[in-house]
């Protein structure tokens, strides 16, 4: 394995993988393996519009109705690859050592927000039953959100499934100001709502904030913006200090649909990092 197939391997979250509509495995560097995608959104139907996102949604995607049968079958499918050959037979994964490629969750993650698809928290109840069918691997159960529906209660009742087994919400939170966000994230949401739904997430379910930092037009985001950030992390924090595992940095390592977007440098995330470690205990990671 070298370093230019692995860079390779996490810049590429292509959702498609043979004849699959729902189930995609991606190297993932934040899940620190192999990850399983479940796209409950091919549709591209989202409440954010972020100027990062690989997804163009200028062009609509397929409208296919969610089938809970036929997603299950295309995991199963997935799991079986994996264990006969580690998914060698997988486009570039055959390059990636095999202490890269252990399977190690199953994401509801795609071309969209999860929480939007009405079947939601009957999803997350069969995924726990796949997690527990296949329980000699450790498929955490993971859930990559933008937290905008985290307050309805058919959406909670899916988090119930999803964490009843070391299950994980993994909550967006990109700004410090309304400005920023709605530069970033362009949604008719406000930042208020979606830190306060992080915040009552956060109080009965584990949670990491993910935090995607870039540059935009050439600007970047200000030490004002960043305080800001750090407030907002502080007050999640003061919600369950233990339900907040991490929070996790990061910066632009594919394809954009916005031409605009650029990566932060390594010192930018790493001056976010020693901010909140001056204000909270919750480990950071830069990934």
């Amino acid at each position: 394995m070298t370093d230019s197939f692995l860079k390779e391997a996490w810049a590429d979250h292509s959702r498609l993988w043979e004849k699959n509509i729902w189930v995609y495995p991606v190297i993932s560097r934040r899940a620190k393996g192999l990850s399983i995608g479940v796209n409950l959104n091919p549709d591209k139907h989202c409440s954010f519009s972020c100027v990062y996102c690989q997804v163009d949604r200028s062009i609509p995607g397929p409208t296919n109705a969610l089938d809970i049968d036929a997603l299950t079958q295309e995991l199963e499918l997935i799991i079986q690859e994996y264990q006969k050959n580690g998914l060698t037979s997988f486009g570039h994964f055959k390059e990636i050592d095999q202490s890269k490629r252990q399977i190690k969750d199953i994401s509801l993650s795609g071309d969209g927000e999860s929480t939007l698809v009405p079947e939601f928290a009957a999803v997350c109840e069969r995924l726990l039953e796949i997690q527990k069918k296949y329980s000699q691997y450790p498929l955490k159960l993971t859930l990559i959100t933008n937290s905008t529906r985290l307050d309805q209660e058919r959406v909670r009742e899916g988090l119930r499934f999803l964490t009843e087994l070391n299950g994980e919400i993994w909550a967006k939170l990109d700004a410090g100001s309304e400005e920023w966000f709605q530069k970033v994230n362009v949604s008719p949401y406000s930042l208020n709502k979606v830190q306060q739904n992080i915040e009552l997430t956060v109080r009965d379910f584990p949670t990491r904030i993910q935090s995607m930092w870039c540059q935009v037009d050439g600007m970047l985001p200000s030490s004002e913006e960043i305080d800001l950030y750090v407030k907002r992390v502080k007050a999640i924090y003061k919600c369950s200090p233990e339900n907040l595992l991490e929070v996790q940095l990061y910066s632009v390592v594919r394809y954009t649909a916005c031409p605009n977007v650029l990566p932060v440098p390594e010192e930018f995330l790493q001056e976010v990092a020693l901010k909140l470690a001056a204000e909270i205990p919750t480990p950071t990671g830069i990934y």
